[in-house]
């Protein structure tokens, strides 16, 4: 069974942790709107004078998005997937104590008890974590364009 302390110290972690990520969106979306800013002023350019556009640059922007938006999916679509088993493995071992044609013993309450605790435990710890995990290639992809356009002009 969790001790309080252990408890407290694994949740505030947990919340520590989605504080991180809403810090890292608000990166990202800083890094965004630079980003598009940036590229909204070469669009012009490129459309005002074609040919001086820097169609490298504006050749990164589809790739790019679908690159880090697909490491995104794969980085939740793994954990999501990783939680739902947990999920299930959790129900059938339920099932099998309710199929035993028989109530449950102290022992097994107790033992029902403390895994309960440790698997609610362990699908927070993995729910705010899934929101970090799927922000990572894009918060990275949105900040390193964002410093790099701003080398780029000065």
């Amino acid at each position: 069974m969790l001790d309080p302390f252990t408890f407290y110290s694994r949740m505030m972690s947990a919340a520590f942790g989605m504080a991180q990520t809403a810090q890292r969106a608000c990166e990202t979306l800083i890094a965004s709107g630079q980003v598009i800013a940036a590229r909204t002023t070469m669009i012009n350019d490129a459309t005002r004078s074609p040919l001086d556009g820097n169609y490298s640059e504006l050749g990164k922007m589809v790739p790019e998005k679908a690159e880090a938006f697909g490491k995104a999916g794969a980085a939740i679509a793994h954990d999501w997937w990783a939680m739902q088993s947990a999920f299930l493995a959790e129900a059938q071992h339920l099932g099998t104590m309710a199929m035993k044609g028989r109530a449950p013993t102290l022992a097994e309450l107790s033992a029902l008890s403390t895994r309960n605790a440790a698997f609610a435990m362990r699908s927070l710890e993995r729910a705010s974590a899934i929101g970090a995990k799927g922000l990572r290639p894009i918060h990275a992809r949105a900040t390193s364009n964002a410093r790099r356009l701003k080398r780029g002009k000065s």
